[in-house]
C-alpha cells in the first residue's frame, strides 16, 4: 500500500521546509523557527516569563554563596564572580542537556508525519537553551564589567562559550539517542547531574586540591571550559596548550553525540 500524501496544510507549514534535503539554509531556518517559538512557549503561562531565565541561576548563586561565605568560608579570590560564572554556566549545561533528553519524544507526532533530519529536533531545542544562556551571560559580563572592569582578556571568551554550546550539544545528542531506548535516563540524568555538579569546579578551585584529585577533575571537559571562562574574566591568564585541548575535547564529545544520534536516527520514530 502508497504511503498517504502528506496534508496540505502540513506541507505549507514552518516545518515543511525541511523536506529538500541538502538545504542547509531551509534546516537553519526551521532551527530558528522551533527555537524561537519553544523559547516563547517556555514562559507564556509564567508570571515573571523571561525574568525566571535570570532569576533561577541567581537563586542558586545566593544558596551557595551563603554557604560558602558564611558556613564554609572560601579563601578564593574574587569568589562571589568565581562562583557566578561556575553556576550560570552549568545551569546551561543542566537546561540544555535535558530539554534535549526529552525533544525527541515530545516531538515523536511530527516525526511520525513528515521527514526531516531528526538532529534538527534536537538542535532546536538547544537553540532555546542557548537564547536563554545569551540573556544570563549579557547580565554576568555586566556584572563581572561593573564589579572588576572590562578584563584584558575578554576579546577570548568566544573561545569557551562556544566550547562550551558544542560539548553541551554533543552530550544532548548523546542523552537523546540513549532515552529513545531507556525512558529511565530522565531520572538517571538528574542523578548524574548532581555528580557532575560537585566534580565540577562551581563552587571550589580545582588547582587547591591535591594533585591526584584535580588531575581526575581535569578529566571532566567541564572542569577545562569553566577554567577557561575565568581565566579571561577574572584572571587575566592566558595559555594556548590548555585552550587547545579544551577546544579538542569539545569537538570530540560533539561529533561523537551527533554521529551516534545520527546512526540511529532512522528508528526513531518506532520508538515513540
Amino acid at each position: 500500500m502508497g504511503t498517504p500524501e502528506t496534508p496540505v496544510e502540513v506541507r505549507n507549514s514552518t516545518v515543511a521546509m525541511v523536506q529538500p534535503r541538502g538545504n542547509l539554509s531551509k534546516y537553519l531556518n526551521i532551527v530558528r523557527a522551533l527555537a524561537v517559538a519553544d523559547f516563547r512557549l517556555k514562559y507564556h503561562d509564567s508570571v515573571l516569563g523571561y525574568i525566571w531565565t535570570m532569576l533561577n541561576p541567581m537563586l542558586m548563586f545566593g544558596v551557595y554563596y551563603f554557604v560558602f561565605t558564611v558556613v564554609f568560608p572560601s579563601r578564593i579570590q574574587d569568589y562571589p564572580i568565581f562562583l557566578l560564572i561556575g553556576i550560570f554556566n552549568f545551569a546551561f549545561f543542566q537546561d540544555c542537556t535535558f530539554s534535549a533528553m526529552n525533544s525527541i519524544g515530545n516531538k515523536s507526532g511530527l516525526m511520525k508525519k513528515i521527514y526531516f533530519p531528526r538532529s534538527i529536533i534536537v538542535f532546536a531545542s538547544s537553540g532555546t537553551s542557548l537564547l536563554s544562556y545569551l540573556i544570563n551571560f549579557v547580565v554576568l559580563l555586566g556584572i563581572i564589567f561593573f564589579l572588576k572592569g572590562i578584563p584584558p582578556l575578554v576579546w577570548l571568551i568566544p573561545v569557551p562559550v562556544i566550547c562550551l554550546i558544542i560539548f553541551t550539544i554533543g552530550v544532548s545528542f548523546l542523552l537523546a539517542s540513549l532515552y529513545a531506548y531507556f525512558r529511565d535516563m530522565g531520572q538517571i540524568w538528574g542523578v548524574f547531574l548532581l555528580a557532575i555538579f560537585w566534580l565540577s569546579p562551581i563552587v571550589f578551585d580545582v588547582d587547591a586540591l591535591p594533585p591526584s584529585i584535580s588531575q581526575f577533575v581535569y578529566f571532566n571537559p567541564l572542569t577545562r571550559i569553566f577554567g577557561l571562562f575565568r581565566h579571561y574574566l577574572l584572571y587575566n591568564y592566558f595559555e594556548f596548550r590548555f585552550m587547545a585541548m579544551t577546544v579538542v575535547y569539545s569537538c570530540l564529545t560533539f561529533v561523537m553525540g551527533f554521529v551516534i544520534f545520527t546512526k540511529n536516527e532512522s528508528k526513531l520514530p518506532e520508538l515513540f
